[in-house]
């Protein structure tokens, strides 16, 4: 990377696993957040390498040197620099996401250190600290460096990426030919932390056939009695990494399709393929919170045993309602 200097050098920042791409971004003009052509060049490049199809999470970390603001004292002037280590990252991350708009899903860390980050006199400004660090990482991003601190978490609280699934029982019905109304029971359970789960009615209409599928009576029972029988050591679960960050809130309402086939009256077995989607509060590049509607996950294979009321095959979608 030498050839690209003075603009560009090694990260500083040490990982417990080696990025797939990472660069310091360095010599930004004093109390200036403008990227120059090598360093938009570098960013451009890492995002274009960046495998299609496979996971990733970006690191993006500002600094600012020690150097004071004119006429401002220290507290003031230390906040200064700290809102100018943010608009560097900012405008790293802005570029980044020109190339690819979904980039701004995958930057897991984003983060402004002010002139926090070193030692040196008040009056000091190097280069090395006029700067931004990007980090891509494929797959899962590694443990987060000593200096960095975690953000707090967005409007309704801390979410997840890593959890199980279940889909302990489901019913289909078909009101004519080509029309499939059905209702699953998914079960959702989060890994991170200590482990909790929680049970959610499916109901949702789409495209299929079923074959003796019951009348509205007999669901509404079969559902009682399937909320009171439930044995969640018994079900099979399949574990996941979300898309999306979510948490129990923000499945209560999104959307959930599911792909099916099978049936059985009582013990059966279901070859499934569960999405959800919904809105979502989520840290964007800016480090603002924002709320859109997101992928939370999409395909993870529930196939197994469980309870069926009917037999068919279907690709419905509906809300999720969380069976108190």
């Amino acid at each position: 990377m030498a050839d690209l200097l003075p603009y560009l050098c090694e990260p500083l920042q040490t990982f417990s696993k080696p990025a797939f791409r990472g660069a310091r971004l360095i010599n930004f003009d004093t109390g200036k957040h403008d990227i120059k052509r090598q360093q938009e060049g570098w960013l451009v490049e890492a995002t274009h390498a960046i495998p299609k199809g496979r996971k990733f999470n970006i690191w993006i970390i500002g600094y600012a040197s020690k150097r004071a603001y004119r006429g401002q004292g220290a507290a003031q002037s230390d906040a200064s620099n700290l809102k100018l280590s943010m608009d560097r990252a900012r405008q790293a991350a802005m570029i980044m996401e020109a190339v690819d708009p979904e980039i701004y899903s995958h930057i897991s860390k984003f983060d402004g250190q002010g002139n926090y980050a070193y030692d040196a006199p008040e009056t000091d400004n190097s280069g090395l600290w006029r700067a931004v660090e990007v980090h891509i990482f494929l797959d899962e991003p590694p443990p987060p460096p000593g200096p960095v601190q975690p953000d707090p978490p967005c409007q309704g609280g801390e979410r997840y990426r890593k959890w199980s699934i279940a889909t302990p029982g489901g019913f289909s019905a078909s009101p004519f030919p080509g029309a499939v109304v059905a209702g699953n029971v998914v079960a959702f359970r989060k890994e991170e932390g200590a482990p909790v789960i929680h049970f959610y009615l499916a109901p949702g209409g789409g495209g299929g056939f079923s074959y003796s599928g019951p009348k509205l009576g007999r669901i509404l029972e079969w559902i009682k009695q399937l909320f009171g029988g439930f044995s969640a050591s018994g079900m099979s679960w399949s574990s996941f990494t979300a898309t999306t960050p979510f948490n129990f809130g923000d499945l209560d309402g999104a959307t959930c399709q599911i792909k099916s086939i099978g049936g059985g009256v009582g013990p059966g077995f279901q070859k499934a393929a569960v999405s959800v989607h919904g809105k979502v509060w989520f840290r964007e590049s800016s480090s603002k919170c924002m709320v859109k509607e997101l992928d939370f996950f999409n395909d993870v294979d529930t196939s197994g045993k469980d309870l069926q009321f009917g037999v068919g095959g279907s690709v419905v979608g509906g809300p999720l309602i969380r069976a108190q």
